[in-house]
């Protein structure tokens, strides 16, 4: 897989994500505020209460079928981008969470007319920052950047490491188990002889954990190379395509 068509994945997968959370929110909406049981027949409002798990249900089926190629993605599939190669939240997970997310924003929505105006306001509004917050798993996903002048980390928390920081990956195996796909790196530790192990988990990247180990190990015992790092010329050299 090239890296342009990655990144077409990985960006139609959001944007579909995008779509499919602000249709369920419009048919929440509509639902919550659009229906009134003197005017609205019961089947039809049982109809449009059930159409956005409906639609939920079929668009994470359709996420699994569509962007299964990127679910487990192939070796050598990375972002470029020019200025850094990028490793970027599995689209799969990341786009049902936010639609699942919208979905659950929608349950605080609030019609009763016996509520006063000002406390609906007050509920609705807090509903709205939670549907909002269904944007963040697009935006601020995690990811894994690595640039020229290192590792810019966003999963199992945020950290960034300049090159200096690591050191090649010593051959005697990790000194505890490892449970799910992490990147395994070996860090200076400030005073100590020693190097120490940063695990950074890899459950929620688009990305086959050993090519990423071995791109990350490629760098730390090439400094030469790093001024590279992002370019296409780049990308096929470390992946052999060119």
């Amino acid at each position: 897989m090239t890296p342009a068509r990655f990144g077409r994945y990985v960006t139609a997968s959001k944007a579909t994500a995008a779509a499919v959370a602000l249709l369920i929110v419009a048919l929440r909406v509509v639902y919550e505020f659009g229906i009134t049981a003197a005017d609205t027949p019961v089947w039809a409002a049982t109809a449009l209460l059930m159409a956005p798990v409906v639609v939920l249900s079929a668009a994470f089926i359709a996420f699994g079928i569509v962007f299964r190629p990127i679910h487990h993605p192939p070796p050598a599939a990375l972002r470029v981008r020019g200025d850094a190669f990028v490793v970027p939240g599995s689209p799969i997970l990341l786009g049902r969470l936010t639609m699942g997310w919208a979905l659950f924003g929608t349950v605080f929505l609030e019609s009763d007319g016996t509520v006063s105006p000002t406390v609906r306001l007050g509920i609705n509004a807090g509903a709205a920052l939670v549907i909002a917050g269904a944007a963040l798993p697009l935006l601020r996903g995690p990811r894994i950047v690595v640039s020229p002048a290192g590792l810019s980390i966003r999963a199992g928390g945020r950290r960034k490491l300049g090159w200096d920081d690591l050191v090649r990956v010593p051959t005697s195996p990790l000194p505890l188990t490892v449970r799910g796909p992490k990147l395994a790196l070996s860090i200076r530790r400030p005073g100590r002889e020693e190097p120490g192990w940063l695990l950074v988990p890899l459950d929620l990247l688009a990305v086959e954990p050993v090519f990423l180990g071995s791109v990350v190990e490629h760098y730390v015992e090439h400094p030469e190379r790093r001024p590279a790092i992002g370019t296409p010329e780049e990308y096929a050299r470390l992946t052999g395509t060119g």
